[in-house]
Formats: structure tokens, sequence, C-alpha cells
């Protein structure tokens, strides 16, 4: 079988938790790791060369306001040191694709910032943008590599 458009895997297939609770308010979440490298120079070549040395993983989440849970881990931050870390696990199963489900774990999540207070006097709905860190990753379940 070749590929079709129908294996293609919507967004809206997916459901985020934070350590072990859904969290049915998000509206988006991303993770990225980035490699990090350092340049190399080599006699005899123009071009220089790059070698990985590490990797920093970032990601941002944003969620629709209907709790003070992030306003409170900031306030106990600055309140009182406290700076917890979490666990994602992001789960993609779209399941008109063929193409199974992926499970992708983030461990070791620090929330960079946090929006504590906002209002909209045109109505509009209130969401959160939550950028964060991570230090560690697993893929427990992967997406079909064929097309059989």
């Amino acid at each position: 079988m070749a590929f079709r458009s129908g294996n293609t895997i919507s967004g809206k297939e997916g459901r985020l938790f934070l350590d072990g609770e859904e969290m049915a308010y998000v509206k988006s979440f991303e993770a990225n790791i980035e490699k990090n490298k350092t340049e190399v120079a080599v006699l005899g070549r123009r071009m220089t060369g790059h070698k990985t040395v590490g990797a920093s993983g970032t990601g941002t989440l944003t969620v629709y306001k209907v709790t003070s849970k992030f306003v409170r881990l900031m306030i106990n931050y600055v309140k009182n040191g406290e700076d917890p870390y979490f666990t994602f696990q992001e789960v993609l199963e779209d399941k008109s694709s063929g193409r199974g489900t992926e499970r992708v774990t983030l461990y070791d999540v620090n929330f960079d910032s946090a929006k504590v207070a906002g209002l909209n006097a045109e109505g509009e709905i209130l969401e959160e943008e939550l950028p964060f860190t991570f230090e560690d990753i697993d893929m427990p379940e992967e997406l079909k590599e064929d097309f059989v």
C-alpha cells in the first residue's frame, strides 16, 4: 500500500498528561530538542566543521485559563523557593490515520514563566502560554513506519 492522504495525523487527536493527570484544557503543546554544537576549524578546509557536544530540551504549553495552578506554582517559587519538576506524556492517536499511537514522555519538566494576571475587555477567551525546559525524553510507543 502506498501513502494516502488519510495517513496524515490530526493534531486534535492527542492528549497531554502532567504527572499522570490529563490536562483537558490544553490548546497547544510543542517540545523540541536542539543540539548544542561547537565549531571546529580544520587546516586545509575553507568550511567550518561542527561537533555536537550536547542537547537542550525546550517547549511551550498553551492552555485555556481555567485554573490558578500555574499562578500558584510561580507564587510558591517566589514566596517559598519551591521549584517543582514534572513529567509530561503526550499521546498522539488518530485512529483514522491507521498509523497507531505515539507516546512521548518528557522528564524533569520545569516551567520558565507563567502569566500571573490578565484581563481582556473585548471578551476574548483567556489563555496562558507556558514555556518550559526538560532534561530527558523517551518514546515508549511509536507510529508505524511502513504503509502496508
